[in-house]
């Protein structure tokens, strides 16, 4: 222990967790309490002590006392009755990290930072509790935490710390800061953590993006959650699109057609609603094909938020618009509403020239072996435009090139409407070429 501490030039806080806490110590229970006792008598800057043992280790002047609970199954329900045993300990600081299995799990645990009491690092583990770690900050946590490479992980869902320095300034870090985020289910496939926070800091903006990873079975009441949150705004993805139209009190004219919102802004009228994929749409295939896209023919392969927006962007363009969707009944109600012509699923590939608007999630990570259309019925006069981005070359977009196929990325599309939403977060012009670059950058880092 002694020589670990005289060759760490930095303050050092000392951990060392039995397995059953979900570390890697397998020793003796003596020894392990004799080497946390030794970090103390040596001036650690902080140990990490349990609640059975925290008596056995003698106070320090030098050595912060961190009383810590661990549970990587659960957030359980007492969490108060939890934090004022803890208390009566008479720690130095008390750090509770559990399982968030909802959302709302982070959100109990948030509720401790308002009790009086030592400091505390309160924080949920896994996806769901990963916008927690930042926000903890917000709270008065002291610190957080970060594992070196991912190859070496010791919690589920903690981040590197290549990846906190890139995208999150924590140093400026404030209660005045703007909080925002995605949010979806899956999320972890998401660049748009990356994109609006390097926007951010390109444009000097005191803001921050956080992943929400959000079922969709758990959104109302994320939505109802969001005043609590602090949420400025939001960038919406799959499955929620038509969710967050049907309950924001305020909507642009596209969103009211199409029934699916892509961007929220909270107010304190409510949530105003946007859809920014309808536009980059439009602008991606007008800079491929020059701004006249009458009478063009049309397949949009999906029937979702993305769909919509398309077919209510394109019929708007002039072009003649089909639509065909894995559930009839889906294809029906768009068709009927927006006045498209349906082609069954089983039928498509008798759509032999004319753009292919892919919407579906086929051939999104982590699946990118899919694809909506077979590989053999590409021909030359289509003109792929795939929405999925990540991959950044799907099978989709692979299997029309085989075909001499025109070809669109979703990357594309996703610049655009990524552009838009920051305009509405910050009523800044977007820095373009910032956002296209580090788009690129973070696919291929994936």
């Amino acid at each position: 222990m002694k020589t670990i501490l005289e060759s760490c030039h930095i303050p050092c806080l000392v951990t060392i967790r039995r397995k059953k806490d979900g570390g890697e110590w397998s020793g003796p229970e003596d020894h392990r309490i004799d080497l946390l006792q030794q970090a103390c008598d040596l001036g650690a800057a902080a140990v990490d002590i349990e609640e059975d043992v925290f008596n056995k280790i003698s106070k320090s002047a030098k050595t912060i006392h961190l009383l810590s609970y661990h549970n990587f199954n659960e957030t359980p329900g007492n969490l108060e009755d939890l934090f004022q045993r803890f208390r009566d300990l008479n720690p130095d600081m008390i750090k509770i990290a559990c399982k968030s299995n909802t959302f709302q799990d982070w959100l109990n645990l948030f509720k401790l930072y308002k009790l009086n009491g030592p400091k505390k690092i309160l924080f949920g583990m896994g996806t769901k509790g990963f916008p927690s770690r930042i926000l903890s900050l917000q709270e008065g946590a002291p610190w957080m935490y970060a594992t070196h490479s991912l190859n070496q992980p010791n919690a589920p869902g903690i981040p590197t710390l290549n990846k906190i320095n890139r995208l999150y300034s924590l140093k400026t870090l404030s209660e005045k800061t703007k909080i925002y985020g995605v949010v979806g289910d899956p999320i972890s496939q998401s660049i748009s953590p990356d994109i609006h926070n390097i926007a951010f800091r390109h444009a000097r903006f005191d803001g921050i993006y956080l992943p929400f990873h959000v079922s969709k079975s758990e959104y109302k009441d994320f939505l109802d959650q969001i005043p609590n949150i602090r949420l400025e705004g939001l960038s919406v993805t799959i499955p929620h699109k038509e969710e967050s139209a049907a309950r924001s009190s305020i909507k642009s004219n596209m969103v009211e057609r199409i029934g699916a919102a892509n961007t929220l802004i909270h107010s304190q009228n409510g949530y105003h609603a946007e859809n920014t994929d309808a536009l980059a749409i439009v602008s991606a295939l007008k800079h491929q094909l020059g701004n006249d896209l009458s009478n063009i023919p049309v397949l949009i392969l999906g029937a979702g938020g993305a769909g919509r927006a398309g077919a209510y962007a394109l019929k708007e363009a002039g072009c003649d618009v089909f639509v065909t969707n894995r559930s009839h009944e889906r294809s029906e109600a768009l068709a009927r509403e927006m006045s498209l012509k349906i082609i069954p699923w089983e039928d498509r590939h008798q759509f032999s020239k004319g753009i292919l608007l892919q919407c579906t999630s086929l051939g999104m990570h982590p699946n990118p072996n899919e694809s909506a259309w077979n590989e053999k019925r590409f021909t030359p006069e289509h003109i792929a435009f795939d929405t999925v981005y990540n991959p950044l070359e799907t099978k989709f977009l692979l299997d029309a090139k085989k075909a001499s196929a025109k070809t669109i990325p979703g990357i594309e599309m996703f610049v655009h409407q990524a552009a838009a939403q920051f305009y509405f977060f910050t009523g800044l012009n977007a820095p373009l070429d910032i956002i296209r670059e580090t788009a690129l950058s973070a696919l291929r880092d994936k």
